[in-house]
């Protein structure tokens, strides 16, 4: 399915925004993990979702990127049909040995 050029523009924009809301989100809990007083289990656990907040944005900026990769222009090739018939509008494909009809295949005795 093709998006359209302003759909990719509106998916990049708001997977940037999502990143940077990440990232802030995982500074925020990074900080509020090295609080003094706060127990060793809790500091644990929110140094482990800032982490996990932080490879989510990243994760959400590649995605970006991939979305603003395929505004680039490009060959339109359709993709090959496995059935192995030629596209409409394509020539048939030539025989190797020129005019010659193919030879069926025959099994050995």
């Amino acid at each position: 399915m093709r998006l359209s050029r302003p759909r990719l523009l509106l998916r990049a924009a708001l997977l940037v925004f999502l990143a940077g809301f990440m990232a802030w989100r995982a500074r925020d809990t990074g900080l509020s993990s090295a609080q003094p007083g706060l127990e060793a289990g809790a500091a644990l656990l929110l140094s482990r979702i800032a982490l996990l907040e932080w490879v989510l944005a990243g994760l959400a900026l590649v995605v970006a990127g991939a979305a603003l990769l395929r505004l680039r222009p490009g060959s339109r090739q359709r993709p090959p049909r496995l059935d192995g018939a030629p596209d409409p509008g394509e020539p048939p494909p030539e025989s190797p040995g020129g005019d010659a009809a193919p030879t069926p295949y025959k099994e050995p005795p």
